[in-house]
């Protein structure tokens, strides 16, 4: 029995199937406040009164102080697929940053089961299919994916309603529900039966799905190709409304106020994000993502011109 652990998860799918795959009876769990990639003071503080002899980091990629400060508590160990720095003196399982390709390690979930031998569990695939969607079907992992769906009669479309599902939680701002869900899915005799006829996570969803098909219907303009779309959402859906812009040709920016009280949420879709990263961290901001994707929390009255930027690192391409 290993000593009091604690799991610090992102909030989606992907996050909380992975950390359901680390948790076990001797084991904490949490997720940083939703929508941002660090850790608070009053947070950092709980953790240090916990007692934990162990940290793990899971799909999240924390900025380096809250990493370093998480390091001052106990080892620390993270289990990810996003491309980051390393911080000195943590271990890290994350195939991508060592050069494996993205389409062999297409979700965390996917890491973890791979590195505790649970590549069979529903908990491994679900991240992928999160984190992808329709994308999966055109890289290699999706034979399997379809080998499982076969073996254990699930259809693609039963894998995204769960995945929904799952997600609703954090899409309508409930951090106790996304940080339940993991010990919820961790002890469920049949993962799929449980996230399929939870109650309270489809009302979720149809609310959310509401929310997303009003933002979708907000304005937006296309400049030299790239769409832009600013919406006005108190849930987190930004990422939800940027997969459904994107047409998987040019980019599309999206940009929400109304979820934070002073920050911008900014999000990016497109074939390469890696550089958008780079810049929006080198601005000191708390941002993240990978190849495909850039997410970052802006101050408002820094917004439009952030906005710009990229807009002029993509036109120079």
């Amino acid at each position: 029995m290993h000593g009091k652990r604690l799991i610090i998860h992102h909030w989606d799918t992907d996050g909380i199937c992975s950390a359901a795959m680390l948790y076990d009876s001797n084991t904490e769990n949490m997720t940083p406040t939703i929508g941002n990639y660090f850790l608070e003071g009053h947070e950092i503080e709980k953790i240090e009164r916990g007692g934990f002899e162990e940290i793990y980091v899971v799909d999240m990629a924390l900025n380096g102080e809250s990493m370093r400060a998480l390091a001052d508590v106990a080892p620390v160990k993270v289990f990810d697929h996003h491309i980051t720095k390393k911080v000195e003196g943590i271990d890290y399982t994350n195939p991508v940053i060592e050069g494996e390709s993205e389409e062999d390690f297409p979700s965390a979930s996917w890491v973890v089961g791979s590195s505790v031998g649970m590549e069979n569990s529903i908990l491994s695939f679900l991240g992928a299919v999160g984190d992808w969607e329709e994308r999966l079907k055109k890289i290699r992992f999706y034979k399997k994916l379809q080998d499982f769906m076969e073996k254990n009669s699930i259809t693609f479309e039963e894998m995204h309603l769960m995945v929904k599902l799952i997600d609703s939680n954090y899409k309508i701002g409930d951090k106790e529900e996304v940080e339940r869900a993991v010990a919820s899915l961790s002890e469920a005799d049949d993962v799929g039966k449980y996230i399929l006829n939870n109650e309270k996570w489809r009302n979720n969803n149809d609310t959310i799905e509401r929310e997303i098909k009003n933002a979708l219907s907000a304005e937006e303009k296309k400049v030299d190709g790239i769409t832009i779309k600013e919406i006005k959402s108190r849930y987190n859906i930004i990422s939800a409304v940027a997969r459904k812009v994107w047409d998987k040709k040019s980019y599309v920016i999206v940009s929400n106020c109304e979820y934070f009280p002073e920050d911008c949420q900014v999000y990016v879709r497109g074939e390469n994000c890696l550089d958008l990263i780079e810049m929006a961290v080198g601005k000191g901001y708390v941002a993240g993502g990978k190849k495909n994707v850039m997410g970052a929390i802006v101050p408002k009255s820094e917004k439009d011109e952030f906005m710009n930027e990229i807009m002029d690192i993509l036109r120079r391409r």
